[in-house]
């Protein structure tokens, strides 16, 4: 249903955080989900409307990024799909590598700590299309330099 009443990506200033723990697999603390962060429990949920942190400032990226991805919730998650499925093929040599060598949770995880990142970035992001630009080899190299 959450999909059907989704604004698009531009007309979002905020997301809200919602509980839906079966939504969300362990290891992860929140998810955003057009437009909407899903969490855990009610007490993350309500620890995510309170304050900006750097979880809160990860998901907020994905909006940002969705704004870049001709506005569209559905383009950016075929995007993110299309590069998980790529770097799925690092699976042997780093866990959850559909994940982290996401050109999309690349930028968001290289600038969470920045709380002031998306100040100026009404229009979207665009770093994600740098690591996107790079070889899978390469990316995993820049992810365990990071480690």
């Amino acid at each position: 249903m959450m999909m059907l009443r989704a604004a698009r990506p531009s007309r979002l200033n905020d997301m809200q955080a919602v509980a839906k723990p079966r939504w969300i697999k362990k290891g992860y603390d929140g998810l955003t989900f057009f437009g909407t962060i899903i969490t855990h429990s009610a007490q993350e949920a309500e620890a995510f409307n309170q304050r900006l942190s750097p979880l809160r400032n990860h998901e907020m990226i994905h909006l940002y990024q969705a704004r870049a991805t001709h506005d569209s919730w559905l383009l950016f998650y075929l995007r993110y799909g299309w590069y998980w499925l790529l770097a799925c093929r690092y699976r042997k040599h780093l866990k959850n590598a559909g994940y982290r060598l996401n050109p999309f949770e690349m930028e968001a995880y290289a600038h969470m700590h920045d709380l002031h990142y998306l100040d100026d970035k009404q229009g979207g992001t665009y770093e994600w299309r740098k690591y996107a630009q790079m070889p899978l080899s390469e990316r995993f190299l820049h992810y365990a330099k990071d480690m």
